[in-house]
């Protein structure tokens, strides 16, 4: 999946189907976390996963629910809207979502892990968006768009986009070291450490400014 194009046409969707800031706030997380979740193939590249698992005890802070319930209905009404689904665990386990893509070109694939049988359902680009209705989303930037969201880590750093700002090839090399033969964990570890250089930034960007 495109990350842009997909927010973009939440948007366009918004005209027809209106949700509450609050269900709004709930599927924009929930893109958030099945981003993160990204698995690695082989050749390098990262891809979006198809289920992903959040437990409730990460969201509701977030969402600024306290109630248990309040989210259970939140939950449903984006299942009802076909903007998600939902499945339980056993026990107090975290369920697992996947999110619907606005997207139609997108189809399930099957990416093997490296060492072992393991195998995770990943989305891929079956049929071009330039041919679906799409179409008017995707050339925001057509220079950058497949190698700033395929990874994240690797993107370069474009204000006009708001991400992150970078950290060093020591950095990375650093993380890296830490997780061992764990990718995913290395790759949250690093966009936590860029989350940090963002507050930095920040930081620096307050203390400088001049009051008027």
């Amino acid at each position: 999946m495109n990350y842009l194009t997909e927010i973009l046409a939440f948007y366009k969707w918004l005209e027809t189907h209106p949700l509450s800031p609050l269900l709004q706030a709930y599927w924009h997380l929930l893109m958030y976390y099945n981003n993160k979740a990204a698995v690695q193939a082989e050749d390098g590249s990262w891809h979006w996963p198809v289920n992903f698992k959040v437990p409730n005890t990460i969201l509701m802070p977030i969402l600024g629910i306290k109630d248990r319930r309040v989210l259970l209905r939140q939950r449903g009404y984006l299942i009802d809207h076909g903007r998600v689904t939902y499945q339980k665990d056993r026990g107090q386990r975290a369920g697992t979502y996947r999110l619907m893509p606005f997207d139609r070109g997108q189809s399930m694939a099957a990416l093997r892990a490296e060492t072992g049988d393991s195998v995770t359902q990943i989305w891929t680009q079956a049929v071009s968006p330039s041919v679906t209705e799409l179409s008017p989303f995707i050339n925001i930037n057509n220079k950058h768009a497949s190698r700033l969201y395929s990874n994240q880590e690797d993107a370069p750093f474009m204000p006009q986009f708001n991400l992150l700002p970078q950290i060093t090839e020591e950095e990375k090399a650093a993380i890296r070291a830490k997780y061992p033969g764990n990718d995913v964990a290395a790759f949250n570890a690093i966009w936590a450490a860029r989350e940090e250089k963002q507050k930095e930034v920040e930081g620096l960007r307050t203390l400088f400014t001049p009051s008027t």
